[in-house]
Formats: C-alpha cells, sequence, structure tokens
C-alpha cells in the first residue's frame, strides 16, 4: 500500500493578473514512494583561520556551519524515519567521469581563461588556497551518508538511483542554490531534464551573491523564485519536518 504526507508549500504565480501578489501557499500531498531528499555540497566549512583565499573567494562557507549544525539533523532524520531515500551528491567527480575538453585549444582562448582565472574568480590572490581547501573538502559530519545510502556523483548516476527506487520528485538541501545545486552534475538543470520535479528547502540552503545584493539576499530569494517557477516547490523546514512526522495517508 502506497502512502502521502500533506505539506504546506511555496509555488509562484507567474502569469498575470494575479491574486495577489505571485508567492501563493498550498497544501500537497506527496508521495512517500516517490520522493526523496538529496544532500548535496554539503561541506565542512572551513575554521575562521584555514584557507583564507578561499572563505574570500567564497563568502558563503562563512555561513553554512549553522545551517548544519541546527537544520540538517531534524529535517534528515524526519526524512530517514518516513522512509524517504537519502541521496548524495558530493561534488567528487571522479576525473575518468569528468568532460574532456572538446573545443579548440589555442592561445587566445587560453589567454581569456586564465584571465578569467585571475580577475573574475577565484582571483590569482586565492588561487592556492582554493585549491587546498577543494583538494582537502569532506563531507559535512551532520551530513555524512549513513550506510547503505546512495552516493551518485553524476547526472546519470543519480538518475540511475532514482529510476531504480521509482523516485520521481527530488527535495535539494545544501550549498549553494543558484551555483551548484542548480548547474552542476545532479543539480536541478540536469534532473528536471529527465522529468523530475525539484524542489528546496528555504532554510536548508544559501545562494552566492553579490556586492549589490549582500544586504537583501537578493540573489537568495531570486533562487528560490526560480525553484518555485521552474522546477518545483519550496518547502519551509518546519512545515516539512511536521509534515513528515504525521502519520502517513494511505492512497
Amino acid at each position: 500500500m502506497s502512502s502521502t504526507f500533506h505539506c504546506p508549500v511555496l509555488s509562484y504565480q507567474q502569469f498575470t493578473p494575479r491574486d495577489g501578489n505571485g508567492w501563493q501557499q498550498t497544501h500537497q500531498d506527496f508521495s512517500d514512494d516517490h520522493t526523496a531528499i538529496v544532500v548535496m555540497h554539503a561541506w565542512q566549512p572551513p575554521g575562521p583561520d584555514q584557507h583564507p583565499g578561499w572563505q574570500r573567494a567564497v563568502p558563503y562557507l562563512q555561513e553554512i556551519g549553522s545551517i548544519l549544525r541546527t537544520t540538517f539533523p531534524p529535517l534528515l532524520q524526519a526524512g530517514r524515519e518516513r522512509g524517504l531515500p537519502v541521496l548524495h551528491v558530493t561534488g567528487k567527480v571522479p576525473p575518468a567521469q569528468q568532460p574532456a575538453l572538446s573545443v579548440p585549444i589555442e592561445p587566445t582562448w587560453q589567454h581569456l581563461r586564465e584571465f578569467r582565472r585571475d580577475h573574475v574568480f577565484p582571483g590569482a590572490l586565492n588561487q592556492a588556497d582554493v585549491s587546498a581547501g577543494w583538494e582537502s573538502r569532506d563531507i559535512a559530519p551532520e551530513a555524512q551518508p549513513l550506510p547503505g545510502e546512495v552516493t551518485a556523483e553524476t547526472s546519470t548516476d543519480l538518475h540511475a538511483a532514482c529510476q531504480s527506487r521509482g523516485i520521481n520528485h527530488l527535495i535539494y538541501v545544501g550549498f549553494a542554490l543558484n551555483w551548484c545545486l542548480l548547474m552542476s552534475p545532479g543539480g536541478m538543470v540536469d534532473m528536471k531534464r529527465y522529468g523530475y520535479l525539484c524542489s528546496t528547502v528555504a532554510e536548508a540552503t544559501v545562494a552566492v551573491e553579490n556586492e549589490a545584493t549582500n544586504d537583501t539576499r537578493q540573489e537568495y530569494h531570486q533562487a528560490l523564485w526560480r525553484v518555485a517557477v521552474e522546477f518545483g516547490f519550496v518547502f519551509h523546514q518546519s512545515d516539512l519536518i511536521a509534515a513528515l512526522s504525521a502519520p502517513p495517508t494511505p492512497t
């Protein structure tokens, strides 16, 4: 017998005219048998004095420690106790699975790539620290896979893991919503092409900001809007935990 959990979620009415603003809260039923939580790039943040260049290049690393400590344990526990698969995308794609360069490699292209590396991201001053931090990164203790949980590093592998379990709806948590969770292997763009609904939990992620958005977190709010319009739904942590903790509804 299959079952569902009933949860309030946010969607966004992109078309006009609108009833009030674009954000809409409704209560929807979600299948216990066809929903999974995807933990993506939930790395242990460096300490205050570790890899300062990496922290300059990726400022949100300073934010994620509190999210990992306060949000991940109760959320993942609720999902696991409900029986939802927890799938992990760590971002450590084996070199053999990384796509080879297939464009013409010539001096102008090389110069432009080097300019972007030194002056756009991560910056010449930060390069050594970023490389060191990247090589030593590991999954945070709060996000470690439990025995038997799947780690899938490519979109193809994640799709295969979902197919074998009958999954069609992925709830993403991790970092960062408008970058890795969107565009990296195993992210929403790739998985939507397979047909998956891709949702997120507002309190379990951050976004990459810029100098115009740091104070307002505009990129974070825009990323939630993008999920709600293009990919799936936005859950709030307390609502999702309550829904997963309630008795299942038989269908």
